[in-house]
């Protein structure tokens, strides 16, 4: 399959997924409470960073092995089937402590059902690595989409039904759960295979270096929930995930798809001994693009948006909502960290970046969380010029960084940003105060066909790109 078909299907499985769980969250925000919510979020958060490092570097070991056995992937289930179910029972055992951690015993409940999805995963996993690496990503598309879209559903009924919290939970495990069990489908030499541990040191000596660097990353992501939930509430706590989550939705939209593709393509450039400093080029110049003209459009309607989507009990998520954009919006201005050096086998600078990243994270969190809601998400600011700034130390050479080449595509999605905002900066600076579903429509449409001209006037390569999708549309 071509890297162009990989894209597309990657984009389109990740894209449909986010549509998917946003109309739920939608849903589920006007069923829910922000406090209900917030139980939900502290127990994701607790078990987040066990999740980070499930998987023991298992895919990517898969992915990259240059001569591949059955051998070898047998290793591979074993290694993460002990390592995966010991973190499951490290949830089980630890889940009252953080319960009373909080005062609040609903968590403990939530990660127990949580904690199933550990003794689930590892039966999925070797299948899935292993479509990805033979670029099966329409297989991938139906695996991911189906199981998005019966969790969403479930999780959506068990709100109205008047579970709480236990309906976001028992949907998330069943999301993981058909996962699994999908991929064994679709890959049966795979599904049910004995373990094994012949090759557990060549496992172990890649896998748990990124182990602790997918652990650093999440400590970076979820510690900072755990800090504002200790010095606020789970309300809060729930305002600022409210807010996260419409660019997160939009950012991994992006970002997850390229990585699932570019991480056994650029494998293979590098075994290969042919450079990505082009590819990273074009990567940067997509993202940008993407991200900076939806953020700034946002963050000029940010709080009609947020009382219009979810409803007016998030009015301050509303407030937040510019800083979390612009955090989120800094973070696109370069290729995360693993995308370049795990390929690369850099997997300790990649772990030296998240260590300091999370470091400076963490402690602008607690300084930020200590002064309120809003200190905290300015802080996430802070945050993010601190990571792209370590980001780009440890990769500009990997990507033949130079600025004569690489600030022409800033310029063109900054100038793209700008003219694509002018209907919401319009909006915003007229005074009101609300919109409706007929604003909002007229929103998009207008800075979805300004961000057309825009690339269309600043020659941007996605313009290339879009005409090259719709002559093959045409079949012309």
């Amino acid at each position: 399959m071509s890297i162009r078909t990989s894209f597309a299907w990657a984009f389109s499985e990740q894209t449909l997924q986010q549509v998917i769980q946003l109309a739920a969250a939608v849903i589920i925000a006007r069923l829910l409470a922000p406090d209900e919510m917030g139980i939900f979020a502290l127990a994701v958060s607790a078990a987040a960073m066990l999740t980070a490092v499930r998987d023991f570097g298992v895919g990517n070991y898969l992915i990259r092995e240059p001569d591949l056995t059955m051998g070898k992937v047998r290793s591979a289930f074993g290694a993460m089937l002990v390592f995966s179910w010991s973190l499951g029972l490290i949830l089980v055992l630890g889940r009252d402590a953080i319960a009373e951690l909080y005062g609040r015993p609903e968590i403990a409940d939530v990660m127990g059902l949580l904690s199933l999805s550990f003794f689930v995963a590892p039966f999925g996993q070797p299948a899935t690595a292993l479509l990805t690496r033979e670029m099966r990503f329409g297989t991938l598309h139906g695996i991911g989409l189906t199981a998005v879209s019966i969790g969403s559903t479930l999780s959506v009924g068990l709100a109205y039904a008047g579970y709480s919290y236990y309906a976001l939970a028992w949907g998330l495990l069943t999301t993981m759960s058909l996962r699994a069990v999908l991929s064994m489908i679709a890959y049966r030499r795979y599904a049910l295979m004995w373990p094994s541990f012949t090759h557990w040191r060549d496992i172990t000596r890649f896998g748990g270096l990124l182990s602790l660097t997918s652990l650093i990353g999440a400590a970076n992501n979820e510690g900072m929930r755990f800090v504002l939930g200790w010095f606020t509430s789970p309300a809060s706590l729930a305002q600022f995930h409210r807010a996260a989550q419409v660019p997160d939705l939009f950012r991994q939209g992006i970002f997850a798809p390229v990585a699932r593709v570019l991480t056994p393509a650029w494998s293979e450039d590098i075994r290969n001994g042919r450079p990505i400093g082009a590819a990273a080029e074009k990567l940067v110049a997509l993202n940008t693009v993407l991200v900076w003209p939806v953020f700034l459009a946002l963050s000029f309607v940010a709080a009609p948006f947020i009382t219009l989507v979810f409803g007016p009990q998030w009015e301050a998520a509303g407030r937040i909502f510019p800083w979390v954009l612009l955090a989120q919006g800094i973070v696109a201005a370069l290729p995360q960290p693993e995308q370049v050096l795990v390929p690369h086998g850099l997997v300790g600078r990649a772990f030296l970046v998240r260590a300091a990243a999370a470091t400076v994270s963490l402690g602008s969190a607690i300084y930020g969380a200590s002064l309120g809601l809003e200190a905290f998400a300015i802080s996430r600011v802070v945050a993010a010029f601190f990571l792209i700034a370590l980001v780009f130390l440890a990769i500009h050479r990997l990507i033949d960084f130079h600025a004569w080449r690489f600030g022409p595509r800033y310029l063109r999605s900054a100038g793209v940003a700008v003219l694509a905002a002018l209907p919401a900066a319009a909006f915003h600076f007229s005074g009101q105060e609300s919109m409706n579903l007929l604003d909002l429509a007229a929103l998009v449409a207008a800075c979805g066909l300004l961000w057309l001209l825009g690339i269309f006037i600043t020659r941007h390569f996605v313009w290339g790109e879009l005409l090259l999708v719709a002559r093959k549309g045409l079949g012309s």
